[in-house]
């Protein structure tokens, strides 16, 4: 198997990868000739010339060294942006969603309500007051999280956006659905309260989140390229 390594490396040239990468790619390449080579081997071809037919039978080792070097790259980018934007979003999210029901759970008791419905806000600024207070330390973190990880302000932003990002999202997908599905929201939903749904919930938010992310909003002191 070494001389195998060996003559894929020659055939293939250099990588440009991390030593021990290139090294496990020469390894799998290697294993994969071995067993074309012994499947070759048990129709009465020779050793030896089985693992040549093996190697020539590759058309052109310029295009798969490409198509290695480019699978790489995908899988980097993928790994970058894992790290740098889903990861940070991912804690966001939780963190926000954790305190908001936090706040909802060990408050005094409240209720969803519909704009315009006609009840009291009292019980509902009881957990969003306190939830929109925590906010500046949920974007502060997601913020720092995605520039330790190597994120651009993209990434950053967006990562300490989240939570109004999610929030939005929820509104434009599920309350359509609520107004089909349930008459008691269709007789109190309107345009202004999808409005002000939004206004409290999604741009409300995302001034603290913004003010809390500001201090870490630059750009990384080492980017991985992509």
């Amino acid at each position: 198997m070494p001389a195998n390594r060996e003559w894929i490396k020659e055939r293939l040239g250099a990588l440009g990868l991390p030593p021990q990468r290139e090294q496990e790619i020469l390894r799998e390449l290697s294993e994969h000739v071995e067993d074309l080579a012994a499947a070759s081997e048990a129709h009465g071809m020779g050793r030896g010339e089985a693992l040549h037919a093996t190697l020539d039978s590759v058309p052109d080792w310029t295009e798969l060294r490409e198509a290695i070097l480019s699978a790489e790259a995908e899988e980097a980018n993928m790994n970058y942006r894992t790290k740098t934007l889903w990861l940070p979003v991912l804690g966001a999210l939780t963190l926000s969603n954790v305190l908001l029901a936090g706040f909802q759970i060990f408050g005094p008791a409240s209720r969803f309500r519909w704009p315009g419905g006609g009840t009291s806000l009292e019980p509902y600024l009881v957990f969003f007051v306190p939830w929109l207070v925590t906010q500046p330390g949920v974007g502060a973190i997601a913020a720092y999280w995605s520039r330790r990880a190597g994120g651009t302000m993209l990434h950053q932003s967006v990562a300490a956006l989240a939570p109004a990002i999610a929030l939005l999202g929820l509104f434009v997908l599920i309350l359509p659905f609520s107004v089909l599905l349930d008459k008691q929201v269709e007789h109190n939903f309107r345009l202004h309260g999808f409005l002000i749904l939004t206004l409290v919930w999604v741009v409300l938010p995302s001034v603290p989140l913004l003010l809390g992310a500001a201090p870490f909003l630059r750009r990384a002191h080492a980017q991985i390229s992509r």
